[in-house]
C-alpha cells in the first residue's frame, strides 16, 4: 500500500485591521511551550475546528475581529494547498498553494463540512482521498452493519487534547458507547489496512422481528422523546464530548465569575459601609446642632435676664447714692425725725447697707454673665464648625452615592452573567443527562438488535483485529516506551475486555493522570510511527496536548517522572523521527538544544519579551 501522509504548514487567523495571528510548522518535530492562557490548547482547538469539526470555536477575548481562519497543507509528493473557513464555522474554501489571503485569479473549491460518501464535495471525503482512505467502510453494530468512514473517525487519533489525553479510558476510544465498535473497526484499518466493506450483516427471523420490532418501537419512542427535550435545550447539537468539554469551561468560567463577584461585592459593601457611617455622622452632627441652636437660644434669654437684673441693681445702686447725698430729714423709711433717728443701729432703711448688698448681687450677676459669654462663645464656635462640617459630610454623600450608582450597573450585569452561566450549566447538565439517557437507550436498541432468540441464528460477526497483529502492535508500543526510558514497561499487551493496553501488569488506565497522558502520547506516536513503517494509511501528523504532565502536576509517587531522563528521551526520539509530523503543546521547558529550532515556539506571556502568545497583544 502506498504510504501517504499530511503535513501542516500553518496555522493563521485573519480579520479587518486585526494582526496576524500565526504559527508556522514544518515536518517532523514541532514544539509550541510557555505559561498557560497564552493561546496553546486553543490551536488545538483550531486545528480541529478546521479539520471537519462542528463544536463552535472557544470564545475567547483575544480572538475577537478575527473572523476568517487559514490551514496550510502539503501532500507527501510536495503539492500544497490551503483550507479557509469562517471563525463562525460553515463551508470550507480550499485553494491551492499556501495562502493567508484571499488569492487573486485562483479558483477555490467549496467544500461542505458534513461528510457524505456519495459527494465529493466535502472536507471529510476530500481529506481522505489525500491520505488514500476514501471509499472506505467501517462497522457499525455486532450485526455488521456498516458506515461509511469519515475523516472525523480519525481525528480523536492524531489531535490529542488535553483532557483526552489524561482520561482513564481507552486511547482509541472516545467514552461514547454508541461509537466504541466503529472505533476499534477503525483502528483495525489502520494496523491492517482493510476495511469491513466485506462483512454482511446477519438477518434476524421472523418470529425474532416482530418481538424485536415491537420491543425497538418502544424504545424509538422513548428515544424521540429524550430526542425533543434535547432540542428543547441546545437546539440540533447533539456531542456529548463537545458538551461536555462546554460543561468543564462554564465550571472554570463559574470559578472565575464567582471569585470577580465576591471582589465586586466586597468593594461595593465597602462603599455601603462608608455611606452609613457618613450617614450617621451626618445625623449625629445635625442633632448636635439642633441642640447647640436650642442651648443658645435658651443662653442668651438667660443673659437678657442677667441683663435686666444687673439694670435694676444698677437703679438700686444709683437710688441709694442720691439718698445718703441727701440733707438730714424725717426718715423716708419709718417717718422718724432727726434726733429721733438710730443712726447707729441698722435697718431696712439703712442705704448703705442696701447699696452694698446690690453691688454684690451685681458683681456675682457679672461673673455668671462672663462664664455664659464663654460657654456662647464655644457654642458659636461649635455652630461655625457645623457651618464647614455639614457641607463637607453632604459633598462626600454625595460623592459615594455616585460611586454606588457606578458600580450598580456593572455588578448587576456581573450578577446577571453569573446566573445565565449557572443556567447555562444546568441547561448543558441537563442536556448531558439527557444524552446519556440516549445512549442507553441506543445501546439497547443495539443489544435488541443483535440478540438472537436461537442457537441456530446466524453468528454475530466479530471484528477481525487479529491477536498477532494486535502482538505485534504491542511490541512496537513497548519499544517506543523503552526508547524513552519508561520505569518499566516491560510485557504491553492488548487487553480485549477493556480495549486498552496493559504495562508491566498495570493497566494503562488505572494509573495516574501523569502516567495516562505519557502512555497516551505513547500510544499516539506508535500508531503514526507503526502505519509509517508498514507503509498504512495514516493522516500523517499529531497534536499533542500536554504529554508530559508527569513532570509538571504528578498525582503522586508512582506518578511523578521528575527524577527520571523520560522527557529528554520523549523529545530526543521524536526529533530523530522526520518522516511524519508530530505536534507538541506544553508548559514545562523543552531540552535546551531544542529551543534553537526553528519550529520550536516559545509563548511568553510577557508583551516585552519575545512572543506574547498565539494572538499577538494589542498595542
Amino acid at each position: 500500500m502506498t504510504d501517504t501522509a499530511l503535513t501542516i504548514r500553518h496555522l493563521c487567523f485573519t480579520g479587518p485591521d486585526k494582526p496576524l495571528a500565526r504559527v508556522d510548522f514544518g515536518p517532523g518535530l514541532n514544539t509550541i511551550y510557555g505559561a498557560s492562557e497564552t493561546g496553546k490548547s486553543f490551536i488545538m482547538e483550531a486545528l480541529d475546528f478546521m479539520l471537519g469539526s462542528s463544536k463552535e470555536l472557544r470564545d475567547i477575548p483575544e480572538r475577537v475581529g478575527y473572523d476568517r481562519i487559514w490551514l496550510g497543507i502539503e501532500e507527501k509528493d510536495g503539492k500544497i494547498f490551503t483550507i479557509e473557513r469562517s471563525t463562525s464555522g460553515g463551508q470550507y474554501r480550499c485553494y491551492e498553494g499556501l495562502h493567508i489571503s484571499t488569492p487573486k485569479g485562483i479558483d477555490y473549491l467549496v467544500l461542505s463540512q458534513k461528510h457524505n460518501p456519495t459527494n465529493e464535495k466535502n472536507l471529510s471525503n476530500f481529506l481522505l482521498k489525500k491520505i488514500g482512505l476514501t471509499g472506505k467502510r467501517i462497522r457499525k453494530n455486532a450485526r455488521g452493519e456498516t458506515n461509511s468512514l469519515s475523516f472525523r473517525n480519525l481525528s480523536h487519533l492524531c489531535l490529542i487534547t488535553e483532557g483526552s489525553i489524561q482520561k482513564e479510558g481507552s486511547p482509541l476510544e472516545t467514552e461514547n458507547v454508541i461509537t466504541r465498535t466503529p472505533e476499534l473497526s477503525v483502528f483495525k484499518l489502520l494496523l491492517t489496512g482493510v476495511d469491513d466493506n466485506a462483512l454482511q450483516a446477519s438477518v434476524p427471523n421472523e418470529k425474532e422481528l416482530l418481538t424485536k420490532s415491537a420491543k425497538i418501537e418502544v424504545i424509538d419512542e422513548l428515544i424521540v422523546s429524550y430526542q425533543d427535550r434535547l432540542t428543547g435545550l441546545i437546539g440540533e447539537e447533539d456531542d456529548a464530548q463537545e458538551l461536555s468539554d462546554q460543561l468543564g469551561r462554564l465550571e472554570d468560567t463559574l470559578t472565575r465569575e464567582k471569585e470577580s463577584i465576591q471582589q465586586s461585592e466586597e468593594k461595593y459593601r465597602s462603599v455601603i459601609y462608608r455611606r452609613n457611617e457618613l450617614r450617621r455622622k451626618l445625623e449625629t452632627a445635625d442633632d448636635r446642632r439642633v441642640e447647640v441652636e436650642q442651648l443658645i437660644a435658651r443662653f442668651n434669654l438667660l443673659d437678657q435676664h442677667y441683663q435686666s437684673d444687673i439694670a435694676r441693681l444698677e437703679g438700686v445702686h444709683e437710688a441709694g447714692s442720691l439718698v445718703s447725698a441727701l440733707s438730714s430729714d424725717d426718715c423716708p423709711m419709718c417717718g422718724a425725725h432727726p434726733e429721733q433717728q438710730h443712726l447707729q443701729s441698722d435697718c431696712d432703711g439703712n442705704v448703705d447697707i442696701v447699696v452694698s448688698a446690690a453691688d454684690a448681687e451685681s458683681n456675682k450677676i457679672n461673673k455668671l454673665q462672663n462664664e455664659l459669654q464663654d460657654t456662647l462663645s464655644q457654642l458659636d464656635f461649635e455652630m461655625n464648625a457645623f457651618g464647614s462640617l455639614m457641607p463637607q459630610i453632604k459633598d462626600e454623600l454625595e460623592e459615594v452615592g455616585a460611586l454606588l450608582k457606578e458600580m450598580m450597573p456593572g455588578l448587576n450585569e456581573q450578577r446577571a452573567s453569573y446566573s445565565e452561566l449557572i443556567e447555562k450549566k444546568l441547561t448543558v447538565q441537563n442536556a448531558l443527562n439527557i444524552l446519556m439517557s440516549i445512549a442507553e437507550l441506543k445501546e439497547r436498541r443495539m443489544n435488541v438488535e443483535d440478540t438472537t432468540s436461537t442457537e441456530s441464528d446466524v453468528t454475530k460477526p466479530v471484528t477481525d483485529l487479529s491477536s498477532s497483529t494486535l502482538d505485534k502492535f504491542s511490541a512496537f508500543l513497548e519499544g517506543v516506551l523503552k526508547s524513552w526510558n519508561f520505569p518499566e514497561a516491560d510485557r504491553v499487551y492488548f487487553e480485549r475486555s477493556v480495549r486498552d493496553f496493559v504495562i508491566s501488569g498495570k493497566p494503562r488506565g488505572s494509573r495516574g493522570k501523569g502516567m495516562r497522558a505519557i502512555t497516551h502520547a505513547a500510544f499516539t506516536v506508535s500508531l503514526l510511527e507503526y502505519t509509517h513503517e508498514n507503509s498504512l494509511p495514516h493522516p500523517g501528523f499529531i497534536a499533542l496536548d500536554t504529554p508530559l504532565l508527569a513532570y509538571r502536576e504528578p498525582e503522586g509517587e508512582e506518578d511523578d517522572l521528575s527524577g527520571t531522563d523520560v522527557q529528554d528521551k520523549f523529545y530526543e526520539y521524536l526529533a530523530r523521527h522526520s518522516d511524519r509530523q508530530t505536534i507538541i503543546l506544553e508548559n514545562a521547558d523543552p531540552p535546551d538544544e531544542l529551543k534553537d529550532n526553528p519550529q520550536t515556539i516559545f509563548f511568553s506571556k510577557n508583551p516585552h519579551q519575545g512572543r506574547y502568545g498565539f494572538f499577538p497583544v494589542d498595542s
